[in-house]
């Protein structure tokens, strides 16, 4: 009788941890179409002046990319500086604009920001990719928009999921179609065991906080409605140790 109980709670983990996993849906944010647009691009020369895929400069090469991708901004740097939302370069997200004044005072170069303080840019060698962190630019930066529509809901990028509130990559516990979901410090979504506030709780490979019965590491856990652990009582006649793992 006990074998035919654990096989029904085993089938309802697997149920429930993973192998049904809630809606979500990938967002195709403006940011996306940008940067995948603006790497189309990589190798096209520099021509002064230019706004066409035959040579770009530097302002000609932004706004050609956000006209593809939907959204009008002006022809030079220093007028694409005066638009959009300031951010911080630790807020960057993927299509934001960075700004560099480099031949004369004042916004004079721009490129369009990818990951990793990685942006994109059509230097004097052509349409490439640099980082924030080379000396140059690193000297030379000055500030960064945001330009173009406001990101919502869960966004999927190298794998990971992630969740925007108005734009903002949200941390913490986010609920979200009546599921709880736990954000670690880069706002990347957590799987498995987490721990806190004192308290263990299991996310599913959904990314959706467990309830109830768990398998996990070959010893079964039960989670209260608040998603916490269960230790030192008894569930449906089964004991809980220290741990919270159920005592054969």
């Amino acid at each position: 009788m006990k074998k035919l109980v654990i096989s029904g709670l085993l089938s309802c983990s697997l149920l429930f941890g993973g192998f049904l996993t809630e809606h979500k849906v990938e967002a195709s944010t403006f940011g996306d179409k940008v940067t995948d647009i603006a790497l189309d691009y990589i190798g096209v020369p520099y021509v002064w002046g230019g706004t066409s895929p035959s040579g770009f400069d530097c302002s000609g090469y932004t706004s050609f990319t956000y006209k593809k991708a939907g959204v009008t901004i002006p022809r030079t740097a220093a007028e694409q500086y005066t638009k959009g939302q300031a951010v911080s370069k630790s807020s960057l997200q993927e299509g934001d604009l960075v700004f560099f004044s480099t031949y004369k005072a004042g916004a004079s170069h721009v490129g369009i920001y990818l990951n990793n303080n990685k942006f994109i840019h059509a230097s004097s060698n052509g349409v490439k990719i640099s980082s924030l962190t080379e000396s140059y630019y690193a000297n030379t930066y000055i500030g960064s928009k945001r330009i173009g529509t406001t990101t919502n809901g869960w966004v999927l990028a190298n794998r990971t999921w992630y969740y925007y509130a108005n734009g903002v990559k949200k941390t913490g516990w986010v609920k979200d179609d009546s599921n709880w979901y736990y954000l670690n410090s880069t706002g990347a979504m957590k799987t498995g065991w987490l721990y806190w506030n004192n308290q263990w709780y299991f996310l599913k490979s959904s990314g959706a906080m467990a309830t109830g019965w768990v398998y996990s590491g070959g010893k079964w856990y039960f989670l209260k409605q608040d998603g916490a652990m269960a230790k030192n009582t008894s569930i449906d006649g089964y004991r809980l140790g220290s741990d919270g793992a159920w005592i054969q």
